[in-house]
């Protein structure tokens, strides 16, 4: 049995869906990111989105997807991405690892937000909540109990408050506080406790979650990531977007001139078509350069991998310069050539957030004169990723290797 998470679809246990990739009764894909199979709802009352049953090949996780009324809510998004930042980065035994957060689209184009993460068994979230926040509020009673002692001892002894704060720096105790916070916040958001959220983000000086990359707003097909700056060596800036044709395109495996969409093999022309149907060059926000990225997965030989990977971003370079010739703001074309996927944990059949044979491209905004590219470009790409990308899971992403070529086709 399969069930679509589609929430318009007339019939979501539609017979036989578990032998389709699409679903029967409103043509949305059943595998999500082509590695789950969705098989039962599990909750619907946390008010703030589902809980799903889910298989990983022959192995149960468990989804949990943003409630679609909330989907255009840019606050609700956020915080639901911080949750799977957060829990992404916890390690405590009985707290469900996180797979990944991704976009789903279905068929009729609506955007759903999802976080894939382990099934534990006998994990009550709920319960493993309310335990936390009675922790944080005992936390917090005690701390502020041992500020009045402090200063009632200081007033009395006329000794100086700052000797009772010399074994913990500031700094020290602040990084203490955040992470329980934090992740007090994003729980709080998952389990719809809404009411209860001010009494955390109230704190003072709660800061920002840790930077674990940047995540996409979905543009029809394409996940776009908006300008983030980068910085040279000597300080100076050019700022960087990026477009990827999400997981529905992909370059044909071994190939270098096609693409296989879905289940059909479609040339780059029909690419072309598509994309301006999407609005590609108004998406990109007038950049004055297009980078064309070249990648490839990790089922062959580094050497000629890497080779086709070349060969794939000059085709996108082609691609784009149809594109974007009628775009005033595009001075020139560069490729960047990344070259083979080479993530220890790779598999070659399977389509995760890995951008290993997407089609990619780059917009360039110089905002100082004479900013060394390559280096503002790889500084953008470290400090600021764009969802689970790493340089250093490609072969040509090491600092001595990494460079744009200008265009001269």
């Amino acid at each position: 049995m399969s069930l679509c998470i589609n929430p318009a679809c007339p019939q979501p246990y539609y017979p036989d869906n578990h032998k389709d990739r699409f679903c029967k009764s409103c043509g949305s894909q059943m595998e999500l990111l082509s590695r789950y199979r969705v098989i039962r709802l599990l909750s619907e009352k946390t008010g703030f989105g589902k809980v799903y049953e889910i298989y990983e090949q022959n192995i149960p996780k468990i989804l949990k997807v943003l409630h679609e009324d909330l989907s255009n809510n840019a606050k609700a998004v956020e915080l639901f991405q911080q949750e799977a930042s957060v829990l992404k980065q916890m390690q405590h035994p009985g707290i469900p690892k996180i797979d990944s957060y991704f976009q789903y689209q279905t068929r009729n184009g609506l955007v759903l937000h999802c976080i894939a993460m382990e099934k534990v068994d006998g994990f009550d979230s709920e319960q493993w909540l309310q335990k936390q926040h009675n922790h944080f509020t005992a936390q917090k009673s005690e701390q502020q109990q041992s500020r009045i002692k402090a200063a009632r001892v200081s007033q009395t002894k006329q000794i100086p408050q700052v000797k009772f704060h010399t074994s913990l720096p500031p700094l020290a105790k602040q990084s203490k506080k955040v992470p329980l916070q934090a992740l007090f916040a994003a729980m709080l958001v998952s389990l719809a406790f809404l009411n209860a959220i001010a009494l955390v983000t109230g704190y003072p000086k709660f800061v920002a979650l840790p930077n674990h990359g940047q995540f996409p707003q979905r543009k029809g097909k394409i996940d776009y990531f908006p300008y983030e700056e980068g910085r040279d060596s000597q300080g100076r800036i050019a700022k960087f977007n990026i477009a990827v044709l999400s997981v529905e395109y992909k370059w044909l495996l071994g190939s270098n001139f096609q693409i296989k969409y879905n289940d059909q093999v479609i040339s780059l022309e029909v690419l072309k078509l598509n994309l301006e149907q999407e609005g590609i060059q108004k998406i990109m926000k007038n950049p004055s350069e297009i980078i064309s990225v070249g990648t490839a997965s990790c089922e062959g030989n580094v050497e000629v991998e890497q080779r086709r990977a070349l060969e794939r971003s000059k085709q996108i370079q082609i691609l784009a310069k149809k594109l974007f010739n009628n775009t005033p703001s595009v001075k020139g074309y560069r490729l960047l050539n990344l070259g083979r996927f080479q993530r220890s944990n790779c598999q070659t059949n399977r389509e995760t957030t890995a951008y290993q044979r997407s089609v990619i491209l780059i917009g360039v905004k110089k905002q100082s004169a004479n900013v060394i590219l390559d280096e503002a470009l790889r500084d953008r790409l470290e400090k600021k990723p764009f969802a689970d990308f790493k340089l250093e899971d490609y072969s040509l992403g090491s600092v001595d290797k990494f460079r744009t070529i200008i265009s001269n086709l």
